[in-house]
């Protein structure tokens, strides 16, 4: 589901002042009303060694600060305007930081919508600057982590039926940040359009979804063209007598400048809550497989594109970005409260093709790293959360990881993440 705007995703604080921020009248029968919210977030990062030991700088403590401020306009039941400033700064990085970090002020939404109600479903348009995710983000995402979150610029159609059906249907294209004031635009040498289903069948979801996407100059270890690819895919979950499940399956089809494109990925996030013990543990397993290119020189580009992931993917410590990997993650959540939460797991990486290469956030080849060896290395991580009332959450994580031997050989380290942060929001 879409976070649309805090109006709609963020609890009603206790405080009355901040409740009265949700409902502003604007006209007498108060039809027409205002809603103000935002997010304040401190975090601080420290990573020794990034990427397995091959990102720079070798090391970089510093901190990240946003600051989200929106106003959501309603003209009665069928018409909204919806507007969020972001702004986003990162003191003590080590170099330049990038636009995702390091962002003035700028527009991330900033849409107009209408509905109409058609028989016992509604049927609405949006367009403007908006962000969207589908699904559990595995394709599709807002990228959280980092201080700007991702946006894009189109129209979006939606069709919804109750709590049990939607429908998305878009044209957009992904906004790049810039590090100045109002100087965000959308990426003109990409352009994703898609329909994305969900149905609710008892105590199973089912989705179903095409995506499209085309990219000038998309880059793989193959070499360098332009990109047209395809994306079919179904995504099953839900929970029953303590059991809960998400299993995700994706094929892609197209063209990479004159070779063919045949690509997929299957994922799954599985476990089991014991409901009758202390802490209540919840015993998971994350497993993924998604393509790598076996053979550079067969006229098909076998790389998987993840299109626009949740970002980090596998741990806070954003090594890897995922494609051409095979991956396993066990991993423990205990309830020390239903507040409080504590999350361990560890995570062992290989390349599902050898001969590709091992491929950094957000989707770069790394030099060297094709050949044999498919072992790309692992990770353990511990993640601390507490949500301290209805708008204050902290949250700490550690992240240890070590190169394999692949990865070793040109130049691969072992390092280790922390990260800590205070997030609230009304």
């Amino acid at each position: 589901m879409c976070r649309d705007a805090f109006a709609e995703t963020i609890p009603a604080t206790n405080s009355d002042f901040l409740k009265s921020l949700k409902s502003i009248p604007l006209n007498p029968d108060a039809s027409w009303y205002l809603s103000l919210g935002g997010q304040q977030r401190l975090r601080f990062e420290s990573i020794e060694h990034p990427i397995f030991g091959l990102g720079s700088p070798s090391s970089n403590d510093y901190l990240l600060l946003r600051t989200f401020l929106s106003a959501d306009v309603h003209f009665g039941s069928n018409l909204r305007t919806f507007l969020e400033l972001a702004s986003g700064s990162a003191p003590g990085w080590d170099g330049d930081a990038p636009p995702t970090q390091d962002d003035d002020i700028d527009v991330l939404q900033g849409f107009a919508e209408a509905t109409a109600p058609l028989g016992d479903a509604n049927l609405g348009i949006r367009g403007g600057r908006q962000e969207m995710s589908f699904g559990s983000s595995r394709l599709v995402s807002v990228r959280e982590s980092p201080n700007i979150r991702r946006s894009f610029d189109g129209l979006r159609a939606f069709y919804t039926a109750d709590k049990d059906v939607r429908v998305d249907a878009f044209v957009v294209r992904p906004v790049a940040p810039e590090t100045g004031a109002f100087d965000d635009k959308a990426d003109l040498a990409q352009t994703f359009w898609g329909l994305y289903s969900t149905f609710d069948i008892g105590a199973t979801g089912i989705d179903f979804y095409y995506l499209g996407l085309e990219r000038d100059e998309a880059r793989f270890a193959v070499g360098v063209a332009d990109e047209n690819r395809q994306t079919f895919g179904v995504r099953i979950f839900g929970s029953q007598a303590g059991f809960d499940w998400n299993v995700e399956a994706a094929f892609q089809f197209g063209s990479f400048g004159g070779d063919g494109i045949r690509a997929w990925t299957v994922s799954s996030n599985l476990g089991y809550q014991f409901m009758g013990l202390p802490l209540t543990p919840r015993l998971g397993l994350n497993a993924d497989a998604i393509s790598g290119d076996h053979d550079a020189s067969d006229g098909r580009l076998e790389t998987f594109n993840p299109l626009f992931p949740k970002l980090p993917y596998f741990s806070e410590a954003n090594l890897a970005a995922p494609a051409n990997l095979l991956d396993l993650q066990p991993n423990l959540t205990l309830w020390f409260r239903s507040d409080l939460t504590l999350e361990v797991g560890w995570n062992p990486l290989w390349k599902q093709a050898e001969a590709d290469a091992f491929y950094a956030p957000p989707l770069v080849p790394v030099a060297n790293t094709g050949g044999d060896g498919r072992f790309i290395g692992q990770q353990v991580s511990a993640t601390l959360s507490w949500d301290v009332d209805e708008h204050l959450n902290l949250t700490g994580t550690y992240v240890h990881f070590e190169p394999g031997d692949r990865l070793s050989q040109v130049g691969g380290r072992s390092g280790d993440f922390v990260g800590l942060w205070a997030q609230w929001t009304f």
